[in-house]
């Protein structure tokens, strides 16, 4: 407890602020949910159970047997996956006596060298640096864990684990090679390559670690007081990121969270603004993004090009319903169904709509599931671009609406982050004459 206080107070002196003059800490059974702020006692788990919020479904933790020895191992095994996906061969196309192989990170640099520089780093980010991020921040906290040897930074690193994990896209990558691979099967041979094989285990290994590790028990064995307040009897409010109640007087005098070190709001700063200017970015963008070629093809001096709506029709064309319907949900059905429910939840909450709020809850977590999806599209042209160059036979160039689709993605993914799910509860706590976070 001491030692939090003495954290504390040295950081908020650094900021140049006075810290609160007597620090309290302990533990409670308590658990305040995330996306309605009510709080609630936590009760005892069975194995492989999840508590549920009572007030709007949200599942707040899971109770899993002998956690840390499985992820320790899925961790370890996800590296060594993680060497041969990014640097072995995934895809080989061969036309003729041409072949050309591709790796992930042969995607990369095909972008990179065409000065495509906004996809290239998109595509880096999403398939190389967070998927190690996550890999090496599952070691990183686990084997101490394992050890009971805490080490500097592991809060920091938990908390950007929980926030990074939304833009590892390993498995959208996925789905897009099988899009692009059943795409290309009428234009030449396609083998899956080793590098495929360690990815598909890649992506089970990170799904099942993710499944089993136990947030909820790592925060406290990091801190186990989820308690602090300086006064008694003060208001409390709760830190989206481990979970902890934090009297109004710490957050009035720095703002930060005593176990975790994140910034605690009683409700994100200026997030109606915020998810309103991005949702009509996002509507503006996706216009062009679907007016404009995504793909040129090139095959015996004859150009063609291809927009999202006339891939999905050239698919249809050739029977391939299957993946035509794949590629219009998560393509053109998926980003206009996430506009319509950021704004619909924008204007439930500007009009304060008391009716509903359990509902609006379930479309919140219904768009932050399935926005990353829509990148199957630019993971698809990606694997185009590095794999079809055959020079005079047949080579595929990206074009500029790939650019704006996904900055559609990318945006709309930010505004529902930005958007804080409480704002929907507020209208019917009101009318009840109640307080949340207290």
């Amino acid at each position: 407890m001491s030692s939090n206080k003495k954290e504390l107070q040295q950081l908020l002196e650094d900021m140049g602020r006075s810290g609160p003059e007597s620090l309290h800490s302990e533990h409670k059974d308590w658990l305040v949910c995330n996306e309605c702020g009510q709080v609630q006692y936590v009760v005892a788990l069975e194995a492989d159970h999840a508590l549920m919020c009572f007030n709007c479904g949200a599942e707040l933790s899971q109770s899993q047997s002998r956690w840390f020895e499985t992820v320790i191992a899925l961790a370890f095994a996800a590296l060594a996956l993680f060497i041969i996906s990014m640097f072995f061969p995934i895809l080989t196309l061969e036309i003729g006596t041409q072949s050309q192989s591709v790796t992930i990170v042969d995607g990369f640099w095909a972008l990179f060298q065409r000065n495509n520089f906004i996809l290239a780093a998109l595509i880096l980010a999403t398939l190389v640096l967070f998927p190690l991020f996550e890999i090496c921040a599952l070691l990183y906290l686990v084997l101490p864990y394992y050890f009971n040897r805490r080490l500097r930074g592991q809060a920091t690193v938990l908390r950007w684990f929980n926030q990074a994990q939304s833009w590892s896209m390993l498995e959208i990558f996925l789905l897009s090679m099988v899009v692009g691979s059943i795409k290309m099967a009428d234009m030449a041979h396609l083998e899956l390559e080793v590098g495929s094989y360690a990815l598909f285990l890649l992506v089970a290994i990170l799904i099942l670690a993710n499944l089993k590790l136990s947030r909820m028990k790592f925060w406290a064995w990091i801190n186990t007081n989820n308690y602090f307040t300086t006064e008694v009897g003060e208001e409390v409010l709760d830190c989206t990121s481990c979970n902890a109640l934090v009297g109004r007087s710490i957050v009035e005098s720095g703002g930060l969270c005593p176990r975790c070190g994140s910034e605690v709001h009683e409700r994100i700063p200026h997030s109606l603004e915020k998810t309103t200017a991005l949702t009509l970015a996002a509507a503006i963008l996706y216009i062009p993004a679907n007016i404009l070629p995504i793909m040129t093809y090139t095959s015996l001096g004859e150009v063609s090009t291809d927009t999202i709506f006339s891939g999905v029709v050239s698919l249809i064309a050739n029977d391939l319903w299957g993946i035509a319907i794949i590629v219009f949900v998560a393509s053109i059905v998926v980003p206009i169904l996430k506009l319509v429910i950021l704004t619909y939840l924008i204007v439930a909450v500007k009009w304060r709509i008391r009716v509903g709020a359990r509902h609006r809850a379930w479309l919140y977590r219904l768009t932050e599931f399935i926005g990353r999806w829509s990148m199957v599209d630019v993971f698809v042209v990606t694997i185009f671009v590095a794999l079809v160059q055959f020079g005079f036979i047949y080579t595929v160039e990206a074009e500029g609406a790939i650019i704006a689709f996904g900055a559609v993605v990318v945006i709309t993914m930010v505004a529902a982050e930005t958007f804080d799910p409480r704002l929907i509860w507020d209208a019917r706590e009101q009318q009840h004459g109640k307080t949340i976070n207290r």
